[in-house]
């Protein structure tokens, strides 16, 4: 059971006070002015002690973080920054102007003739800038990105116990205690769940717009570790290999990934999140962000964390870089399990939002659309704190007349989850390909130039014609054919080794 130190006990009876009596007059510091609260409170209807019991229980519950809550970076405990994110104002960037004041290659702004308008050609076009009465203003972009729900909950509390309570402070104590066990762990494992929920649906988010399909897939909204490291290195190891045999190379060189994506997501730029564009007479305007480090959030796979924290821990978190108390790890991502595999993999379907498919997939559609994720390894996020929130608040509290035959009452609580997931802020989501390589063969016949693979290719790897390895050709891969510059010959032995592509797009 629960134990509440003394002056929490005072605290949590003001707080009742001022709930029953509607003033804050009253102030619990020592024994003697407990008591004399309790005997005022007694004077009160039943169900009036109740309803003011419940309703300071339930915000003590709900406003908790406990120390062993699931996914509670991403739990905005003051209300008041949730909802200063709920409605956004951004800004699209404007480009630098033109120079009026000199000649330039673009205009000519000084001529025999020429006044301080456009001067323009017998055809219409612009000779000079404009004047200094041409107006540039700034473009906001405003959105609503909240959901919100309510889930009820009720308390169901016996009179006896109301003759006792404020007595002591002993028993004081035994009742807050009492009410902290029996409810704490059930909102607890609530309010993670829905954490988890959010999150993974911000993570698909993210997914959809480093998707196959996305007309801005370079936003590297998706960082495949396995890909990255096996480009930079050379090699053509598998995640698995790269969490084993080879982890102590993978995790020096994973260190200087993270902070080189903090570093840059430091930086104002069109990178990192998905951005809605306007089209002006000058060209397209974008909406730029950066995330400060002190707004920056990690969130990582545990089982991996605790094998690379030794080395990671001193690189990442330090004044430079990110505070310790805006890390979490997780255990797992949605489904517990003792097979590494299952805790490590997710299969997330999501609907993304009309207009924002419009942005990333470059097409017109006018309903939500279906996005399914399934990563072979989720290694974790870093993202800026406004990209995904949650929260939850005491919305009512309503308790019921007494019930005379069996003598007690219920309590009817109101609590409100919302969330926000917001693809416009910098979200990087982590993940591990298992990089699983096929090799398809062929036979030449002297003629045929053309050869089409069947499978899901990612990259080719390697060509061999007659068990000799030769660049003499070229991939189209949208239609993953293979074109020798010159047909192999007759009964030749081809090979062609490539990576499968884990989700390939529709």
């Amino acid at each position: 059971m629960g134990q509440f130190k003394r002056k929490d006990l005072y605290a949590l009876m003001n707080a009742t006070m001022a709930q029953l009596t509607g003033q804050d007059y009253h102030q619990v510091i020592n024994t003697g002015t407990f008591m004399d609260a309790g005997r005022l409170a007694k004077e009160f209807k039943t169900d009036e002690i109740y309803n003011a019991l419940g309703i300071v229980g339930a915000r003590l519950l709900i406003g908790n973080r406990p120390y062993n809550a699931e996914l509670s970076l991403i739990d905005a405990i003051s209300t008041g920054e949730f909802n200063s994110t709920v409605r956004e104002i951004s800004y699209f960037s404007t480009w630098a102007l033109p120079s009026g004041a000199f000649n330039t290659n673009l205009y000519t702004n000084f001529a025999d003739g020429f006044d301080n308008g456009k001067n323009p050609t017998e055809l219409g076009a612009a000779q000079s800038t404009g004047d200094q009465y041409e107006q540039h203003p700034v473009h906001p972009f405003e959105q609503y990105f909240m959901d919100s729900q309510v889930w009820q909950d009720c308390l169901t509390r016996y009179v006896n116990q109301i003759k006792i309570v404020f007595n002591s402070e002993a028993e004081w104590g035994r009742f807050w205690a009492g009410l902290v066990t029996e409810k704490s762990n059930d909102i607890e494992q609530r309010k993670a769940a829905y954490n988890r929920l959010t999150l993974l649906s911000r993570m698909g988010l993210a997914a959809a717009m480093g998707d196959y399909s996305s007309a801005i897939k370079g936003a590297c909204t998706v960082y495949d570790l396995t890909a990255a490291y096996n480009k930079e290195m050379g090699t053509n190891y598998t995640g698995t290999q790269l969490r084993t045999t080879y982890r102590k190379s993978f995790l020096e060189w994973f260190t200087s990934e993270i902070k080189i994506i903090s570093d840059l997501m430091a930086k104002r730029s069109v990178y990192f999140h998905a951005t809605p564009v306007l089209t002006l007479g000058d060209g397209d305007h974008v909406i730029l962000r950066h995330t400060p480090k002190s707004e920056q959030r990690l969130i990582m796979y545990a089982p991996f964390w605790e094998k690379a924290k030794t080395m990671v821990m001193p690189e990442i978190f330090n004044d430079n870089y990110l505070k310790t108390e805006n890390f979490e790890s997780v255990d797992y991502w949605q489904t517990l399990s003792m097979e590494d595999s299952v805790k490590a993999s997710a299969n997330i379907k999501i609907k993304i939002p009309a207009w924002l498919e419009d942005l990333i997939a470059n097409t017109t559609g006018s309903s939500d659309t279906d996005f399914v994720f399934q990563p072979d390894y989720l290694m974790g996020c870093i993202f800026d704190k406004r990209s995904v929130m949650t929260n939850f608040q005491l919305e009512d509290a309503r308790t019921s007349p007494l019930e005379s035959r069996k003598n007690y009452l219920n309590t009817w609580f109101d609590f409100v989850k919302s969330n926000i997931c917001n693809p416009t802020q910098n979200f990087v989501l982590l993940v591990m390909s298992e990089n699983e390589q096929a090799t398809e063969s062929f036979t030449g016949d002297g003629t045929e130039d053309d050869f089409t693979l069947t499978g899901d290719v990612l990259r080719i790897l390697e060509v061999t014609v007659g068990g000799t390895a030769t660049t003499a050709y070229t991939y189209n891969a949208e239609t993953q054919v293979v074109t020798f510059t010159s047909a192999p010959a007759a009964s030749a032995a081809i090979k062609v080794t490539y990576l499968v592509d884990q989700h390939p797009s529709a």
